[in-house]
């Protein structure tokens, strides 16, 4: 062969390798972009209380609902989110959703206030319910 025809074959498969690249590489953002919504990313009592979040950053508290801490007072719902190791009492306005319940896992998405005494309190702007993967029939 002729080192002209070496040089395009060479230059060709160059060609090929990037466009191959571009490609992958256009999939893997565009996957990446529709994933992004589809994460609840959250913090534990424990990490937030860690973390040192300013009194009145808005941050998403995700937890379990402590057994025999909700209480409705009007449109106010107070209940309590635990993970074993810290509480973090919550101040709800509105009607959370029906399944809301002690014991149900749950992401809170509000702001919490002055941190560091012991009447601390998160208030949520919403209340969302976390389902397990497990399905139960009803007994």
């Amino acid at each position: 062969m002729t080192e002209p025809r070496i040089r395009r074959r060479r230059r060709r498969r160059l060609t090929l390798g990037v466009v191959v690249a571009v490609v992958l590489l256009g999939v893997g953002l565009l996957s990446a972009s529709a994933l992004q919504g589809t994460f609840t990313y959250y913090k534990t009592p424990t990490e937030l209380m860690g973390t040192g979040v300013r009194s009145g950053q808005s941050v998403r508290l995700g937890g379990m609902v402590q057994p025999g801490s909700v209480h409705h007072h009007g449109d106010v719902v107070r209940f309590v989110v635990t993970d074993g190791a810290n509480d973090i009492a919550v101040v709800s306005h509105g009607t959370p959703p029906s399944t809301f319940r002690g014991g149900q896992g749950t992401v809170v998405v509000g702001h919490y206030v002055d941190g560091r005494s012991s009447d601390a309190v998160f208030r949520a702007d919403t209340v969302e319910v976390r389902h397990s993967n497990q399905y139960r029939a009803a007994r």
